[in-house]
């Protein structure tokens, strides 16, 4: 009677154990990013291209009918977290990929994270995570309140080297 008992007390401890560990989010496929877009999903492909003097230049391109683009500029040195500065990150969104209809940029660099988790200098790639808070330019007539949240960002890409400066 015993050995049924012990075994009947375990049952309920094997079927509450949940094997997938959901806060580990799925590996990202090479040159794309994952972001939430004022609480949307974001999707697309990155550019990553770091210029003679060290600047790196981050493309996020969204796919589909959401094309917008984020670009973010630093001074680039390895893994670790940066400090964005002023207007150094500017998103837009297009019509037809041609004509710019919104335009946001960085006017409040403490709303803005940026990071380099792993850095393969060898081959150039890596991986970071990304967060900000961007506020429209004049045109469309949009008030201040009115601003794009960028949060749980993610990419995985190639840093291209460009000679000129």
């Amino acid at each position: 009677m015993r050995p049924i008992f012990l075994l009947l007390l375990t049952i309920p401890m094997f079927l509450g154990c949940d094997s997938d560990n959901d806060s580990i989010p799925p590996p990202l496929a090479a040159n794309t990013f994952t972001a939430q877009k004022n609480d949307d999903a974001w999707t697309g492909t990155i550019d990553l291209q770091l210029t003679a003097n060290d600047t790196l230049t981050f493309l996020a391109i969204g796919e589909g009918l959401d094309n917008g683009i984020l670009m973010v500029k630093m001074k680039f040195d390895g893994e670790g977290d940066y400090t964005l500065k002023k207007e150094k990150a500017l998103y837009y969104d297009t019509l037809g990929g041609d004509v710019i209809v919104d335009e946001y940029t960085l006017r409040e660099p403490e709303k803005a994270t940026f990071s380099i988790d792993s850095y393969n200098e060898a081959n150039g790639t890596v991986t970071g995570t990304f967060a900000i808070e961007l506020f429209p330019e004049a045109q469309g007539g949009k008030s201040i309140e009115y601003f794009l949240r960028i949060t749980e960002g993610r990419f995985r890409g190639t840093i291209v080297r460009n000679m000129a400066p």
